[in-house]
């Protein structure tokens, strides 16, 4: 077999080196050469996206051109909506002139619901005694006469003991008193026979009134014990019975009707006498305490009238009268507290709830008004809807005033002789929102 020989070359140093010149400039001409094949590509492409362009303009510019045409349907006026006739008499839209009236001036405070002072009663336990049964709850509606607890009088047994020493005691001072009385008599007669002195007689009779005088302070004593055993339900069988005979469970009930608004009472609890344990409201009448700034106090007097309003019955104006105007002033608010009575016969008003009372001063002023159902409130605000011609209606930002009845006063906004919507702005509104949300899609 031949043998064949591969030679390998000699790699030195100045070999390795020419080598690796050979390579780089090799990988260097072939970069360059893709460089200048793609760079007319890519401007032949530019190129051509831009040739689909039309003349003197650009993409963004034709969309404005084509979106442009839908723009000029819609009324030229910020926030307003035109409707084909036909529209307008389905949507049954009704509007209102805005007029100038005569309203009158107010003076617009925050008031706060109180109970009426004169009809709140606070229940106390008479005696000292031991809770026994409590059957009522704070915020419970209660009638006069209802049990509001019972208690074990610990005081009865006492007061009856002191009340039946006090009757045994007083035989012997009537007993006393006659004979006092007996002596002064046979003095009497002794002196009248010159038998006694008259020195004598003086002190028999002064012995006399002694007495009567202490027979008369026992006996006070005694019926002030009695009446105290009647208040506590004691009948006068009571209190000659043996004392395992008595009532000791006292039982004590509302004195008028109304709402528990304070409780401070629970079984087996001990209570004092004289402790206020529950408090009873009637509610029927309440107190709207207003404060009032120190420059708008001569515009108040008693006797004026007064409009309430609150959150929670939106549609309704409660009204009162002013009976108080505090003497003082708050040094802190500058502001004078007012009493407004408002009726309440439904018990609708809760205490602390917070109002708008508008104090009526009697003075009257021509203003721009509208009528409360034209008012609107949408995105914070309030608007109304003015009628620009017979099918076009225009979405106007308006600042309200004060509301006397069905009017309300409009400080900006309108002016008089422009036609607002009083019925269909909700559809208005319905279609404003179509229009807005159907210009952002497209």
């Amino acid at each position: 077999m031949k043998e064949v020989m591969i030679r390998i070359p000699d790699l030195s140093l100045r070999n390795l080196a020419v080598l690796l010149v050979l390579v780089l400039g090799g990988s260097l001409a072939f970069w360059q050469y893709g460089t200048r094949a793609k760079r007319p590509a890519e401007g032949s492409e530019q190129r051509t996206a831009e040739s689909a362009l039309p003349t003197g303009g650009s993409a963004e510019s034709e969309h404005e051109k084509e979106s442009g045409h839908g723009h000029k349907e819609e009324s030229s006026l910020s926030g307003s909506i035109t409707l084909s006739p036909e529209a307008v008499r389905n949507a049954q839209i009704e509007t209102a002139e805005v007029t100038l009236r005569s309203l009158q001036e107010w003076i617009e405070v925050p008031g706060v619901v109180e109970p009426d002072l004169n009809r709140v009663v606070r229940v106390r336990a008479l005696a000292r005694g031991v809770v026994r049964s409590v059957p009522v709850r704070l915020g419970e509606q209660v009638k006069a006469g209802q049990i509001l607890f019972e208690y074990e009088n610990i005081e009865v047994a006492e007061l009856l003991g002191e009340y039946r020493r006090l009757v045994a005691q007083q035989a012997k001072l009537e007993a006393h008193a006659k004979a006092a009385g007996q002596a002064a008599e046979r003095a009497e007669h002794l002196l009248a026979a010159q038998a006694l002195a008259q020195k004598e007689v003086e002190q028999r009779i002064a012995e006399l009134g002694e007495a009567e005088a202490e027979l008369e302070a026992h006996i006070a004593s005694k019926e002030a014990v009695a009446r105290r055993l009647r208040l506590f339900g004691l009948q006068p069988a009571d209190l000659t019975a043996r004392s395992s005979e008595v009532p000791s469970l006292q039982k004590v009930t509302a004195p008028q009707s109304g709402v528990i608004v304070d409780f401070k009472i629970a079984p087996s609890e001990v209570i004092a006498g004289g402790q206020e344990v529950i408090t009873i409201a009637n509610l029927k009448r309440v107190w709207v305490m207003a404060k009032v700034y120190e420059k708008d106090l001569g515009q108040v007097r008693l006797g004026q009238r007064a409009e309430i309003s609150f959150l929670t019955f939106p549609d309704r104006k409660l009204q009162g009268k002013i009976a108080q105007v505090n003497s003082s002033l708050d040094p802190q608010t500058r502001t004078a507290g007012v009493r407004v009575e408002v009726d309440n016969p439904k018990e609708d008003l809760k205490l602390q709830m917070f109002g708008t009372v508008r104090l009526l001063t009697g003075k009257v002023r021509s203003v721009v008004a509208i009528p409360r159902t034209a008012l609107q409130r949408g995105d914070g605000k309030d608007q109304v809807f003015v009628q620009v011609s017979a099918t076009e209606f225009q979405k106007r930002e308006v600042q309200p005033g004060p509301q006397v009845g069905e009017w309300v006063e409009i400080v900006r906004g309108l002016k008089a002789g422009e036609k607002v919507v009083m019925q269909g702005a909700f559809m208005l509104k319905s279609e404003l929102k179509k229009e807005e949300f159907g210009e952002h899609e497209h």
